[in-house]
């Protein structure tokens, strides 16, 4: 098997540890290494290094456990690295870093904790980045923010504290970014409004504070706003109502957010999900809200919202509507 270049295993019912001297001998040649969707488990080899030509390596969805070995630093030719979906834990290694050929990182739905290693912030071409469900803690690397090749990356369900630095403004092919469910402070900085490609922003479930900044209205791509269970405060600004392909906007349960729904929403014709409720909102509901064809599901309660509602809703044939707590 020395002229080997592809081992593709992929979705069988694999049952064993990978063997730890599988690179030793006769694999020099491999390139892409498929064996996810498996049930194989224990560590996984150090002599992985061995195999010094892989490009591609997805163990992903098995039960491997124990850590991320350090010596897989040594992959230099590694274009993609797939292990989400285990039960890795400890901490990356820092020797990930000289990954530096690498596109996708994914270490998704494991138990690896510590703190994010700046090194990841070395990797100047990765492209997409998943470290989601895990048990990491302490900041974002101010390293990753110079990552200007990024598009997509997922940080949510971890335990990381302090704020989204305003350096986000650098990462210019950012689309996505998934920050939910930590425990992020701070404000959210309006140079994302400088991100001509972004498409979804998701920090619900954190502890931020201030107010939507207006410049997210720049961000004509956008798709997805989730900013609910916070302690953002302020008007929604106006200039939402330029995201003509916004698909969701939520702003629930953060309490403190008052002023009017603006009119100008009425011009966000792709809207299918309007979730403002728990706040403090007052004024009428705006009649241009009925321009919302795609509308499925608006939800208002508990907030201060008075007045009529407005007849041109009825042209909305597909609403769920809840409205109570308001003053009618």
């Amino acid at each position: 098997m020395s002229d080997l270049e592809v081992l593709d295993l992929r979705n069988n019912s694999l049952s064993s540890r990978l063997p730890f001297d599988m690179c030793k001998h006769n694999l020099h040649r491999l390139k892409r290494l498929r064996i996810s969707y498996n049930e194989l488990y224990g560590e996984i080899p150090s002599s992985l290094e061995r195999c010094s030509q892989l490009e591609y390596v997805s163990l992903y969805s098995n039960n491997f456990s124990g850590h991320v070995p350090a010596q897989i630093g040594n992959l230099t030719l590694l274009q993609q690295l797939i292990l989400g979906a285990n039960n890795l834990s400890g901490n990356i290694p820092r020797e990930i870093g000289n990954l530096t050929m690498l596109q996708l990182l994914n270490l998704g739905d494991n138990k690896l904790s510590g703190n994010i290693p700046k090194e990841i912030g070395y990797l100047t071409n990765l492209q997409r980045l998943n470290i989601r469900v895990n048990e990491f803690s302490g900041p974002i690397p101010a390293t990753i923010y110079s990552m200007t090749s990024l598009m997509y990356c997922d940080f949510a369900l971890n335990h990381l504290n302090g704020s989204l630095l305003r350096d986000i403004g650098n990462m210019t092919s950012l689309r996505r970014i998934g920050l939910e469910n930590n425990n992020l402070i701070g404000e959210i900085p309006k140079e994302l409004g400088d991100l001509a490609n972004f498409e979804r922003l998701s920090m619900c479930c954190n502890m931020i504070t201030g107010s939507v900044p207006r410049e997210i209205g720049n961000l004509t791509n956008m798709v997805g706003i989730y900013l609910g269970n916070n302690v953002l405060s302020g008007f929604i600004p106006k200039e939402l109502g330029r995201l003509v392909n916004l698909w969701e906007l939520q702003l629930k349960d953060n309490y403190q957010i008052s002023g009017s729904i603006p009119k100008e929403f009425g011009n966000m014709a792709s809207l299918s999900y309007l979730l403002l409720y728990n706040n403090k909102l007052s004024g009428a509901i705006p009649n241009e809200i009925g321009n919302m064809t795609l509308l499925i599901e608006l939800r208002l309660y508990n907030n201060s919202l008075s007045g009529n509602i407005p007849k041109e809703i009825g042209r909305l044939n597909n609403l769920r509507m809840d409205l109570v707590g308001g003053v009618w």
